[in-house]
């Protein structure tokens, strides 16, 4: 099915790539009339786990009685699953509008065009204010001192485990990303940290002393919520309820007696979230697939520390990467769980060939395609035989393989890459 017309003039647009500028997205937020500029936001940055805080952070006060709008990046099927309502995606038809309104004013506002990020960021923003919601989480798409969510009021910022990732933007030391993560961080706002690495919490500590914040180190839960596995969301589900109670603090009414009964319940508020791609397994014909997107050394990291040691099931790993992506450092860690690896690449523009992949180890087996119908018989023959998939490596062949065996493939898009198809 072919993708409608502002889908297609969206999706082009990621040709302009990254702009690391916000005069042309705060010109293009003042003359759309500031869409839920007034909402209390929680602000959530950092390199991994930011999604799953920011999920945990609306489930929690969603769950309290609260309308919430949540903005995440990227998506895995469909473009509106980045701006959802009370734990639903924006519909196709809804977010169409609110992106036509957005280029309506661009050329009027701007001697650039907005990037893809900047108008879906501010097509969430006039979703939100459409829907009259109580309170935002905002996740940053990359850095943050220049991101474009930085057009909403955040109350409370939460910063992630901080590592290496898009160098190319952010800076290759720890100590540039944690300054492009920290800048974020505002006047007698609360700020509320993952334990960082030594020159990451200089730079935050710094920062929140300079702008008067108060900064709060968490300490991990004592067991991730139920529907986030992983010891690693313990430390983001710390995070989700200091975020809230942060902001009990500086807003008041409902929003403020909402986070203060959520405080009183503790992790249980937090059970229940979900968030696909994160250590989700998915039962299929006799075995299973997991599916994480990890795609940097801390995420597969995470990965490898909830991959079982020992099983009687056959296993496999499907990996694949984009090109900026340290794929042998990876592979070293996947390497020593023991498992046969099967190198693939995903169908996005900037998927690594596996074949240009120096591997530090032994590969079983490469295809020059995630859609590949080796591949997929591969895939099949070992679930038919009551065996596990582990699939990782990017957010890209994540959603592809997911597509063929979630089912949810999106024809009604125009596809960032094609989802395989069962055969």
């Amino acid at each position: 099915m072919s993708a409608p017309a502002w889908q297609r003039a969206l999706h082009e647009r990621r040709s302009l790539g990254v702009e690391l500028e916000l005069d042309a997205v705060f010109a293009a937020f003042d003359a759309l009339g500031r869409p839920a500029g007034d909402v209390p936001a929680i602000h959530v940055v950092g390199t991994n786990g930011k999604g799953s805080t920011a999920a945990m952070c609306a489930h929690a006060l969603t769950g309290a009685g609260l309308r919430v709008g949540l903005y995440t990046s990227p998506h895995l099927h469909r473009v509106g699953e980045r701006v959802r309502v009370d734990g639903a995606p924006l519909s196709d038809a809804a977010l169409e509008g609110h992106v036509e309104a957005v280029l309506s004013i661009e050329s009027c506002i701007s001697a650039r065009p907005l990037t893809f990020f900047e108008v879906i960021t501010l097509a969430a923003m006039r979703a939100f204010a459409a829907r009259a919601v109580d309170v935002l989480v905002l996740e940053a798409g990359l850095g943050g001192r220049l991101d474009a969510t930085r057009v909403g009021d955040a109350r409370v910022t939460v910063i992630t485990s901080i590592g290496h990732d898009h160098a190319r933007y952010l800076g290759d030391t720890i100590t540039a990303i944690a300054g492009e993560k920290a800048a974020v961080i505002r006047a007698d706002a609360p700020c509320v940290s993952a334990p960082q690495r030594p020159e990451a919490r200089a730079v935050i500590e710094r920062v929140a002393v300079a702008r008067g914040a108060s900064l709060r180190v968490v300490s991990p839960l004592s067991r991730p919520p139920r529907g986030l596995p992983g010891a690693h969301q313990r430390i983001n589900g710390a995070l989700a309820l200091a975020a809230i109670e942060a902001l009990a603090d500086v807003t008041a009414g409902p929003v403020a007696a909402a986070c203060a009964s959520i405080g009183a319940r503790g992790p249980a508020a937090l059970d229940g979230v979900r968030w696909p791609g994160r250590l989700e397994r998915v039962a299929w014909g006799n075995g299973s697939v997991v599916f994480d997107v990890a795609h940097n050394l801390d995420g597969v990291a995470a990965l490898a520390e909830a991959f079982p040691s020992a099983s009687e099931r056959e296993r496999a790993i499907v990996f694949g990467c984009m090109e900026d992506k340290d794929a042998g450092g990876m592979l070293a860690i996947l390497a020593r769980l023991g498992a046969p690896i099967w190198l693939t690449r995903a169908s996005a523009d900037g998927a690594r060939e596996p074949r240009t992949i120096e591997s530090p180890c032994a590969v079983t087996a490469v295809h020059e395609r995630a859609d590949a119908p080796a591949l997929a018989r591969a895939c099949d023959e070992l679930l038919a035989r009551g065996g596990e998939l582990w699939v990782c490596g990017s957010v890209y062949l994540v959603a592809e393989l997911r597509a063929r065996y979630v089912q949810e493939a999106r024809a009604d898009e125009l596809p960032l890459h094609d989802p395989m198809r069962r055969r």
